[in-house]
């Protein structure tokens, strides 16, 4: 049987977690809810930079939502398309993309299967994602947010 201290020092450790957790969930609501105020009154143009050769197509999917971005969900991509791989560099036009916050994620299939061909856990096609600063970065949503209407991203290749 707890003692009258252990069950007040109980209750006060309820409630500060309590309205802690509050102040925490409000403090995410507001940083989402200013990143969410990103317009692109022109829509949005990615040109993906170091594509290594003219094979296949350059697959972009564009998020609006975390998850979705979490995991690559096409299904859940605001913005999809698939374009002509060229040697160098390729530029991509969302023109129907007026508010973000949005990520970007692309890969280079090279054999136009329409999926991002592995071996094993790395990647044996070329991939993509705004915000990246390197070949082994997996920025998250907020990271990956672009905030300007044109942005560069670097295709990158484990072989």
């Amino acid at each position: 049987m707890p003692t009258n201290k252990q069950r007040v020092i109980g209750a006060l450790t309820s409630i500060s977690f309590t309205i802690g957790g509050a102040w925490v969930a409000s403090t995410i609501h507001t940083s989402a809810q200013l990143v969410a105020k990103t317009a692109f009154p022109k829509g949005v143009t990615a040109t993906f930079e170091n594509i290594r050769n003219s094979s296949g197509n350059i697959v972009v999917m564009v998020f609006a939502d975390r998850d979705a971005f979490k995991l690559y969900d096409v299904n859940k991509a605001i913005g999809y398309r698939q374009v002509p791989a060229n040697q160098g560099t390729v530029t991509v036009s969302f023109p129907e993309l007026k508010h973000g916050p949005l990520a970007i994620a692309a890969f280079h299939d090279e054999d136009k299967n329409q999926n991002l061909n592995m071996n094993g856990e790395w990647p044996t096609e070329g991939y993509a994602t705004s915000g990246a600063v390197d070949a082994y970065d997996t920025p998250t949503f907020r990271a990956a947010s672009i905030r300007q209407n044109e942005v560069s991203v670097t295709m990158h290749y484990a072989n």
